[in-house]
C-alpha cells in the first residue's frame, strides 16, 4: 500500500475532529453573544427602572413605594452581577473552544501536507517504475532486433 493511502484514514479522522471542534466553537460563540445580550438587556432595564424611580421620587412617593423600588433595584443589581459571571464563564468557554479548534485545525493542515507530500512521492516512484519498465522494454526490443 502506498504511503499516501495509509494516511488517508488518519487525515479523515483529523478533519472530522476539526469540523466537530469548529461546531463547538461556533456554539460557544453564539452562547457568549446571547449571554452578553442578556446582560445588556438587564442593564437597560435597570437604567429605565432607575429613571422611573427618580421621576416618581420627585413627584413624591410613600415609604412603602420607596422601599419597593429600592428592593427591586437591588434584585436587578444582583441579577446583573450574576449575569456578569455567566458572561465571563461563557467568554472563557469560547476562548477554550477556539483554542481547541485551532489545535485541531493545525493538526488537520499538517496531515494534509503530509498526505500531499507522500502522494507526490508516490507519483514520482510510480513514474520512475513506469520509466524503468519502458526502458527495459525498449532495451529488450533492441536486443532482439540485433
Amino acid at each position: 500500500m502506498v504511503q499516501s493511502k495509509r494516511f488517508k484514514p488518519v487525515q479523515r479522522v483529523a478533519e472530522s475532529r476539526e469540523r466537530k471542534a469548529a461546531r463547538s466553537f461556533g456554539q460557544s460563540q453564539r452562547l457568549m453573544h446571547d449571554q452578553e445580550a442578556r446582560l445588556e438587556e438587564l442593564r437597560r432595564y435597570h437604567e429605565e427602572y432607575l429613571q422611573r424611580f427618580r421621576e416618581s421620587s420627585q413627584m413624591g412617593m410613600s415609604a412603602a413605594q420607596l422601599q419597593e423600588y429600592r428592593a427591586f433595584l437591588e434584585k436587578l443589581e444582583k441579577a446583573i452581577e450574576a449575569q456578569k459571571k455567566i458572561v465571563l464563564a461563557s467568554r472563557q468557554n469560547r476562548t477554550s473552544q477556539m483554542e481547541n479548534w485551532q489545535q485541531k485545525h493545525m493538526r488537520s493542515q499538517v496531515l494534509d501536507k503530509v498526505v500531499s507530500r507522500y502522494a507526490q512521492e508516490d507519483r514520482k516512484i510510480q513514474e520512475s517504475r513506469e520509466q524503468h519498465e519502458l526502458d527495459d522494454r525498449n532495451q529488450h526490443g533492441r536486443g532482439q532486433k540485433d
